[in-house]
């Protein structure tokens, strides 16, 4: 069965091993473009990592995936954030992330025996 990424199942905390795992180098944030001054800062903005850890089911490909989207701030006279708004597109991201094949989740053994996948040396079965 082929896992998927279902936003109303996850918490915070799921969804932020799930990243963390598919994405070991990390998953960078960065601002490309400012287009107005404060204190309503307009953004564009790429969040971008690699993917090469599994991801719900999927096997890593080792490709940058990212999203690039908008973002406007709001800031009092301090520069202190008050209001964010971000817009963009998940499918950009969840595309690179679902592209790797599926991972079997139970192998068959000699012995005909079904036993979770595990991570080990394969000279070792």
């Amino acid at each position: 069965m082929r896992a998927t990424f279902n936003i109303s199942e996850e918490s915070f905390e799921s969804s932020h091993d799930a990243f963390r795992s598919a994405l070991p180098r990390g998953f960078a944030w960065e601002v490309l473009y400012v287009y107005s001054r404060p204190p309503v800062i307009a953004f564009k903005f790429r969040h971008w990592g690699y993917f090469e850890g599994t991801f719900k089911g999927h096997a890593p490909t080792g490709e940058m995936v990212q999203f690039l989207g908008l973002g406007v701030l709001k800031v009092d006279e301090s520069l202190r954030a008050e209001e964010i708004e971000i817009y963009y597109d998940p499918g950009e991201l969840f595309g690179g992330l679902l592209k790797g094949p599926p991972i079997s989740e139970t192998k068959t053994t000699d012995t005909g025996d079904n036993t979770a996948e595990k991570k080990s040396c394969p000279f070792t079965h």
